[in-house]
């Protein structure tokens, strides 16, 4: 009797929009509080796992999401966890998006004339604490939440709200200003990018990957203290809103050269 109304809750959650948004959001939100506790590799620690109980145990398991109870392995293939072959082709396109994304940043702020090599700026800590952005995020948003938009919606609008939900939730209610706003524009072109890849190559691998490198390096290539603020954000987002639409294209030109090598008849 437990079991089958536990299904029926998993099945009614499944069905409801935004309760199912709500809890796949607003937990992995809370949990970041864990990264403030006292210490310095042990908070961030406990936030990845924490937020990995949430998404691979708590969220399939217990909440019945994205499309109700499904055994583990069916769980991955719904929020494209797996499969993640071809491994390489999926690792190098990741790599390539995020040496497109951070190269753009890098001409940026050599062209402000400011810029410093600072290695201070990606110690240890920051590879911890990228690993919950760059593995969880992807689960949370390109995984779980797009799977359970694209239930109600076109792919297309799915994407657009995964997409909006994801860059407001960067939003810091501190930095209400004219270059916090825009920053949360650019993260949202960062994750049309991001759902661009998930989608086309059907894994959330490449995505991860790309997240996960873009972070540890971002502040280490945009590193240009005394030049003009005004002009270094200009160059900044410019160039790197002209980068994601490249690496959109080469996304899709690297796939399509992929097929055509495996079928080449």
């Amino acid at each position: 009797m437990t079991n089958e109304r536990q299904q029926k809750q998993g099945s009614w959650l499944a069905n409801n929009r935004r309760a199912a948004l709500v809890v796949t959001v607003v937990p992995y939100l809370l949990l970041a509080f864990l990264e403030r506790l006292p210490g310095s590799f042990a908070p961030p620690l406990m936030y990845f796992v924490a937020a990995g109980v949430w998404a691979l145990y708590v969220t399939p398991r217990l909440l019945g999401l994205p499309n109700g109870r499904k055994p583990f392995r069916e769980y991955c293939t719904d929020i494209r966890l797996l499969p993640m072959t071809p491994l390489w082709r999926n690792v190098l396109l990741g790599v390539l998006m995020a040496g497109l994304t951070l190269s753009s940043i890098l001409l940026a702020s050599l062209m402000t004339k400011h810029f410093v090599l600072d290695w201070s700026f990606v110690p240890p800590l920051r590879w911890v604490k990228g690993l919950t952005r760059g593995i969880w995020e992807e689960v949370f948003f390109r995984g779980i939440m797009l799977a359970i938009l694209m239930r109600f919606y076109s792919p297309r609008k799915a994407v657009l709200w995964m997409t909006a939900v994801f860059a407001l939730v960067h939003f810091n209610i501190m930095d209400a200003t004219l270059a916090g706003a825009v920053d949360v524009v650019s993260i949202f072109f960062i994750g049309l990018l991001l759902a661009y890849l998930v989608l086309k190559t059907g894994s959330l691998l490449p995505a991860i990957v790309f997240h996960y490198v873009h972070n540890i390096f971002i502040l280490l290539v945009q590193n240009t203290p005394g030049a003009d603020e005004p002009m270094a954000s200009v160059l900044l987002y410019g160039f790197l809103w002209v980068a994601l639409a490249v690496g959109a294209v080469l996304t899709k030109y690297c796939l399509v050269r992929a097929k055509v090598s495996q079928h080449p008849n």
